[in-house]
């Protein structure tokens, strides 16, 4: 807009002087088509390098420092804060930094922490102050003054449209480092539409954290095959069957620390914990440790494999250790000799019919006897590997110092380098194929074959610094960078509109009842 002013105001000068009668002033023809090219010129490659809209606080936003983005289920995006949240109607953001009730007192929502879309599309926030919930008409606000102190780290909902809530208390870092451990507490609670169900005598309490350790107590849950909700805690496993808890400690598995609960393909239930693995098997509970195979004594991750081989990623002392396989009722333990790859293993993934291990130092593949390392066998000179995506057509992208590579049948090939090297911090696959790579001085890439583009603060962001890159329902390309949130702007794509979508004016305070 400004462009476009600054330009009639300097043509509207150049006619005046072309007729003026004030030598001074009065301009030649040629002059004067002269000058109205070069400024048309100017204004059109000014236009033509904005090629993202942006949005910030001077915008509407309730603050340009992006925490997350949510879609849900209507495509309107939802933008968090640290000052509440913004929902964009296709025409602009609505900011909704505090709600009121009908005699006009605010609620603050604050520092968003998380947001969940629950099945029936309520839009769960769960904020420093808080828990909110907006169903498309008006705001609730759920107050438990027996939860000051407390945070809710995680927030989901099971098969029955339950919505379960995790909140904790915990010591500051200073305490570990200055004594050596310190304490975290925690509880469950959950909605069922109608009322708040508290477990205080089930679940949660308080547990010791050193160096090393989980900092959260509650640390993974599912819902298996039969509706039973699982949750591993630092202080032990529990099992909800709708009616009871039960809870699993010491006596059936081979700690009490328990890092994560999965369910195979088998119906099986693995819990991997501090110093091994256990297995359900019918009501007994089989414990897999140092002397059967598990090498290591934490074990951070399990994987089930497409070969419905059993996974562990095994540490000691904060280090990699081992990755074991569990294949023909026993365990196999390979070290980093075995796998041929350098630094810690932090993702497995099933690609084509091999599993790829992948670390910030380099990928190895396992074809189910043998593992190659793919860095060395394709000659690869790089480092700092991250940001793994399988794409929709079954190629494997991965970001490292000196570009981005793309992992298919034929190998591992560098797709695209930069001039100097980068920083990556996201990879994202659009809609049409093409893949987004953001980086933290750099701007944002998109690399499709031979019409790679590169975009800056030149081309309207706001910022270099890439935080995220999404696309929308009506497959708009966002980008989230440290100063707001930019659209890259495409000419055939039409705006969704969702009008009178957010009611910031509504509140009707719960207090969580007991159970």
């Amino acid at each position: 807009m400004k462009n476009i002013i600054s330009l009639i105001i300097v043509s509207l000068f150049i006619v005046a002087c072309s007729s003026s009668k004030n030598t001074k002033c009065k301009m030649s023809f040629v002059t004067k088509k002269i000058l109205l090219l070069f400024f048309w010129v100017m204004c059109f490659n000014s236009f033509a390098q904005n090629e993202f809209h942006t949005y910030t606080k001077n915008d509407g936003l309730t603050s340009s420092n992006i925490l997350s983005i949510k879609i849900d289920y209507k495509g309107i995006i939802w933008a968090a804060t640290n000052s509440g949240v913004n929902a964009f109607t296709g025409e602009s953001w609505m900011p909704v930094k505090s709600i009121s009730d009908n005699n006009g007192h605010n609620k603050n929502l604050g520092r968003v922490i998380s947001m969940f879309e629950a099945i029936n599309g309520d839009l769960w926030i769960v904020t420093e102050k808080g828990l909110f919930l907006f169903n498309g008409s008006y705001w609730t606000f759920f107050n438990d003054r027996n939860n000051d102190g407390f945070q809710i780290t995680d927030i989901f909902e099971d098969r029955r449209g339950w919505i379960w809530i995790m909140l904790e208390k915990s010591g500051s870092l200073k305490e570990i480092s200055d004594i050596g451990f310190s304490f975290i507490d925690g509880k469950i609670q959950m909605y069922n539409g109608e009322r708040w169900y508290k477990f205080t005598d089930d679940i949660g309490g308080s547990a010791a954290i050193l160096i090393g350790d989980p900092l959260e107590y509650f640390t993974s849950h599912i819902q298996d095959g039969q509706g039973n909700i699982w949750v591993t805690s630092l202080d032990g496993l529990y099992k909800f069957d709708s009616i009871k808890w039960v809870k699993y400690n010491e006596e059936h598995l081979p700690s009490d620390m328990c890092c994560e609960v999965v369910e195979t393909t088998d119906k099986e239930i693995w819990v991997a914990t501090r110093y091994g693995i256990a297995k359900q098997a019918d009501d007994e509970w089989i414990k897999y440790e140092k002397n059967r195979g598990i090498k290591g004594n934490f074990i951070n991750d399990l994987f089930q494999d497409k070969a419905r081989r059993i996974w562990a990623i095994t540490s000691k002392d904060n280090r990699f250790k081992s990755l074991c396989v569990y294949e023909n009722d026993k365990w196999k333990p390979f070290f980093k000799d075995n796998v041929k790859i350098k630094g810690s293993i932090n993702r497995l993934v099933d690609f084509e019919d091999q599993l790829i291990a992948f670390s910030k130092k380099g990928l190895s593949s396992f074809d189910g006897e043998n593992w190659t390392n793919l860095i060395s066998k394709y000659e690869i000179v790089d480092d700092n590997f991250t940001n793994l995506v399988i794409a929709k057509n079954r190629t494997l992208w991965f970001a490292a110092e000196n570009g981005i590579y793309n992992l298919n049948n034929d190998g591992i090939r560098l797709v695209y380098s930069p001039e100097n090297n980068w920083k990556v911090t996201t990879v994202f696959e659009s809609y049409t194929g093409g893949i987004w790579v953001g980086t933290k001085k750099n701007g944002v890439y998109m690399i499709n074959g031979e019409k790679n583009k590169h975009y800056t603060i030149d081309n309207g962001l706001n910022d270099n610094y890439i935080k995220e890159v999404f696309e929308d329902k009506k497959k708009n390309i966002w980008v989230v960078t440290n100063g707001g949130i930019s659209r890259f702007e495409l000419p055939d794509k039409s705006l969704s509109r969702h009008k009178k979508i957010v009611n910031s004016h509504i509140l009707r305070i719960d207090k969580i009842s007991e159970f």
